[in-house]
Order: C-alpha cells, then sequence, then structure tokens
C-alpha cells in the first residue's frame, strides 16, 4: 500500500501501471495458458530470431503481446502441449522470416494436429475431388465411389457440386474445403467421430456429368468407343 501511494504521489504512471496490473488481469486467464505461451515464445523466437529486434525490441511489447496471445489460446482452445507441438512443426517449415501474428500460428495448429489424426490436406483434397470428377461416371451411386477415406465422402461431392452450380473459382472452393476441414475437426475435438459412407437424403445416385447431359441417347460415346476400337486394332497390326 505505501509503494501504491508513493507512485500515486509521485505521478509514476509506468510503475502505476505494473502495481495495478494483477488487478485488472482479464477473465479467464490461468497460469498454464501463460506457461504455454512462455514456452512457445522461447521457441518461436528460436526460428524468427529477427523478432529481438523488430517485435520484440521492447519488453514491455513483450509482455503485451503475451497477453493478447493467452487469451486468444483460450478463446480458441489451444490448451494442450501436443496443439503447440503440431503448430511449431508448422512453423518450422515457413520460409519467411516475419513473426507469425496469433491467428497465423493458431492456424498452424490447427493444421498440424489435423495431420496428427489423419486428415487430409487441401491440396489432397482437391486431388481427390479431381479423381471423382474423372471417374464417377463408372459407378451407380455416389456412395459406391471408392473414396479414400470417409471425410472425402462427406466434403468432395458437395464441394464439386457448389463448384459447379455457383461457378467457384479454384480459391473460393479451396477455401471452403478449408472450412469444411475445420468444421469436422471441431467436431472432433468435441469427441463427435466423422459420419461413415452412407446415402446422403434425396441423393441415391450421382449427378449426371457434364458429358452425359450432353450426349443424352449415348450417341458421342458410341462414336468414341469405335474410335477407340479402331485405334487398338491398328495398333495390334502393327505389333
Amino acid at each position: 500500500m505505501k509503494n501504491l501511494i508513493s507512485v500515486i504521489e509521485s505521478r509514476d504512471s509506468k510503475k502505476l501501471a505494473t502495481l495495478m496490473q494483477p488487478i485488472n488481469k482479464p477473465m479467464g486467464i490461468n497460469e498454464h495458458a501463460e506457461k504455454l505461451v512462455d514456452m512457445l515464445f522461447d521457441n518461436l523466437i528460436q526460428i524468427f530470431p529477427a523478432a529481438k529486434h523488430t517485435v520484440f525490441s521492447n519488453k514491455d511489447d513483450i509482455s503485451a503481446t503475451k497477453r493478447q496471445w493467452v487469451l486468444a489460446f483460450i478463446e480458441n482452445k489451444i490448451t494442450s502441449v501436443e496443439q503447440l507441438k503440431a503448430g511449431m512443426s508448422i512453423a518450422r517449415q515457413q520460409e519467411s522470416d516475419f513473426w507469425p501474428s496469433c491467428g497465423k500460428f493458431i492456424s498452424w495448429c490447427r493444421e498440424g494436429m489435423m495431420q496428427v489424426i489423419g486428415f487430409p490436406s487441401v491440396c489432397e483434397v482437391m486431388a481427390e475431388m479431381k479423381r471423382y470428377s474423372n471417374m464417377e461416371w463408372r459407378y451407380p451411386s455416389v456412395e459406391l465411389f471408392p473414396w479414400k477415406s470417409a471425410i472425402m465422402y462427406w466434403i468432395v461431392p458437395e464441394a464439386r457440386r457448389r463448384m459447379t452450380q455457383y461457378n467457384l473459382s479454384d480459391k473460393e472452393i479451396r477455401e471452403f474445403i478449408k472450412k469444411q476441414l475445420i468444421t469436422y475437426y471441431n467436431q472432433i475435438q468435441e469427441g463427435k467421430p466423422i459420419p461413415p459412407i452412407k446415402p446422403l437424403i434425396n441423393r441415391t445416385k450421382r449427378d449426371e456429368s457434364a458429358s452425359e447431359l450432353i450426349d443424352k441417347d449415348g450417341k458421342y460415346r458410341l462414336i468414341g468407343e469405335g474410335m477407340l476400337r479402331k485405334i487398338r486394332e491398328r495398333l495390334v497390326c502393327k505389333s
């Protein structure tokens, strides 16, 4: 109390802020989250050393930044060492020397944890969508397509439907897939498994492909098959 009175009388704002900090400490912050952030910063500074002379050249800035990261971790349920390790694995792959924003690192944690539990990447889902688009005509229903995993079954057909119906760009469809992966990841975090492959409501058969819509009577398909047969016959003769 004497220290507080002395500081007030001397109008030392910096010391006053230090003394008052525990009283104004935001609700929800806990020691566990603070220790996680302290440990994280010690490791991140080794990957992004330039931050010592830029972002963290001022000790007051470090404390303020840590407080924001603690709050963000609590809000986004980043509460385990495993999540931080997953984020660090992505951080070590970065080519940039710039210190990541809190939101960026949280996205790295999610991305890393998705890899740990066996989720596909956005690129892998895009590749599966391309494979599905090329081969779907061989199967009478979407459920009979040889999906690489159940999560592909739940994401790819809907992503393809949106792409064709709304004429989405590659960037837009990637963003949709990313959001879907995060949704299913959060679902697993809540203890809800990915549903097994089963018929979608009112969708027991796959949608018609563009070629089928154009070639309703199969005329062009028969012409194509005839041309392929002739090519094969010529190849056999030459051999």
